[in-house]
């Protein structure tokens, strides 16, 4: 790996292309509720053959990978994918796959997945990715099938310490992606309150800050803080 600066200040490019290892610690963070334990709950994944929308790390994928028949990443870094196969081969499955594409091109046959899904998935900009993402998921999904989307909810960006982060676009994208799912395309909504636990300072300041920048990583050595709260938006519907 590079020399690592302190923060790369909210470059999420940057951090999926020079820095998959930092992703993966991060996605590795233990969330209390898990995400895909609340999906499971809400719409059962069980024997689901489930797209997984901006796959990264696989992280996400592993998850749905318990409960479906098969999960299709989807993800168009390959150092991503590439970081993604080496943790899914390390755990022997074999009901996963990943494929190069994006949320608004999905190198997948139609009506082929129960559900496809998009976790925190990047679609910049939204008013021109998000209206793509509905269409190719609802050409991949079967019929009675459902497309899922989770995000942070408005107001939300980089949790609890969402005061503390120099990115005042965050919050303008998140209230984009509320308008064009539910507004403009109909989809229905729940938010799910977690909390994600780092364990230390040292990690929390190496993953969580080193992507939201100098002035979090300041309030976090500060105040010790080693968990964050979030509050996630799922947008869902059924087809």
């Amino acid at each position: 790996m590079k020399d690592k600066p302190l923060s790369i200040e909210n470059r999420w490019d940057i951090l999926y292309r020079d820095y998959p290892e930092i992703y993966d610690e991060f996605a590795s963070v233990p969330y209390n509720p898990h995400k895909i334990d609340i999906l499971h709950e809400k719409f059962n994944l069980t024997k689901k053959v489930i797209v997984d929308i901006g796959s990264g790390s696989g992280r996400s994928t592993i998850q749905l990978a318990r409960y479906a028949e098969q999960v299709i990443g989807v993800e168009p870094e390959k150092s991503m994918r590439d970081q993604a196969v080496k943790n899914t081969t390390e755990l022997g499955l074999d009901n996963v796959v990943y494929v190069d594409g994006k949320a608004e091109k999905m190198p997948l046959d139609d009506d082929v997945a129960d559900m496809v899904v998009a976790l925190t998935a990047v679609m910049y900009p939204p008013e021109e990715v998000v209206p793509q993402f509905i269409e190719e998921a609802r050409r991949v999904v079967k019929h009675g099938g459902t497309i899922i989307s989770v995000d942070v909810a408005p107001g939300w960006y980089g949790g609890e310490l969402a005061d503390f982060i120099d990115d005042p676009d965050a919050d303008v994208e998140l209230k984009s992606r509320h308008r064009l799912f539910v507004d403009e395309a109909g989809f229905s909504y729940f938010d799910v309150e977690q909390v994600s636990d780092y364990g230390s300072l040292e990690k929390i300041v190496g993953t969580y800050g080193f992507i939201f920048g100098e002035r979090v990583i300041d309030h976090i050595r500060r105040n010790n803080i080693t968990s964050i709260k979030w509050t996630f938006r799922v947008y869902y519907h059924n087809y």
